[in-house]
């Protein structure tokens, strides 16, 4: 079994999209853990009307990098994630992977504020 951590986020239908995504992921990630929400203000390039509902999750899979991220790519779609909906600044669901075992991604999340206030949730 590989550890893996996810970053999620979404920034509106708050409510409606965290429970979907957080139903999706439990049917594809073993021994699923899920952080506290945070509301964060929108990061980069994106533009974006409203703030984000960010979480973290943990858990184990044994599939491999490329098959995992595709299924997290098909759960962005299933959430009603869209290139329509980006363009006009809303993202309905994005699910990074973060750490796959000892193999970190998306460096530049790491030291963003909202991930590591929801990693020492994980820390106890």
């Amino acid at each position: 079994m590989h550890k893996i951590i996810l970053s999620v986020g979404t920034n509106f239908n708050y409510e409606q999209n965290a429970k979907l995504v957080k139903e999706k992921l439990t049917e594809e990630i073993n021994e699923i853990r899920f952080s506290e929400n945070l509301l964060t203000e929108p990061i980069g390039e994106i533009k974006s009307n409203g703030k984000f509902l960010n979480f973290l999750v943990y858990g184990s899979t044994e599939k491999r990098v490329e098959q995992l991220v595709s299924i997290l790519k098909l759960i962005e779609t299933q959430c009603g994630n869209t290139k329509f909906l980006r363009n006009e600044g809303k993202i309905a669901m994005d699910i990074d992977l973060l750490k796959y075992d000892n193999q970190r991604f998306h460096e530049s999340d790491w030291t963003r504020d909202y991930i590591v206030k929801l990693m020492k949730h994980f820390d106890k």
